[in-house]
C-alpha cells in the first residue's frame, strides 16, 4: 500500500517547534538583559556555565554571561588562537 506524501509530511511539526523555539529565544534574551552581574557573579555563572549540563540552563547562562553574542564568539575565538600560536 502507497502512502501518501501527505501522510509522512512533517513540515508543520517543523514549523511547531521553531515557532516555539523563536518565542523561548525571544523571552530568555529579553529577560537575559534584565540581569546585571558585577564581575564576581559574572565570573560565577561563566563557571557555571562550564560545568552545566542542562541545555535549557546552558542557553540561559550563555546568554547572560555573552557568550551567545556573535560578537563575544569571535572575540574568545581570537583569543585562543592567540594563545595557541
Amino acid at each position: 500500500m502507497a502512502v501518501k506524501k501527505s501522510e509522512t509530511d512533517m513540515n508543520h511539526v517543523d514549523q511547531k517547534v521553531f515557532k516555539m523555539a523563536a518565542m523561548l529565544d525571544t523571552t530568555i534574551r529579553f529577560h537575559a538583559d534584565s540581569v546585571q552581574l558585577d564581575e564576581k557573579e559574572l565570573t560565577y555563572a561563566d563557571t557555571w556555565l562550564k560545568k552545566e549540563r542542562d541545555p535549557l540552563l546552558v542557553t540561559i547562562l550563555a546568554t547572560i554571561t555573552g557568550a551567545r553574542d556573535p560578537e563575544n564568539a569571535e572575540g574568545a575565538e581570537a583569543e585562543g588562537t592567540a594563545e595557541a600560536a
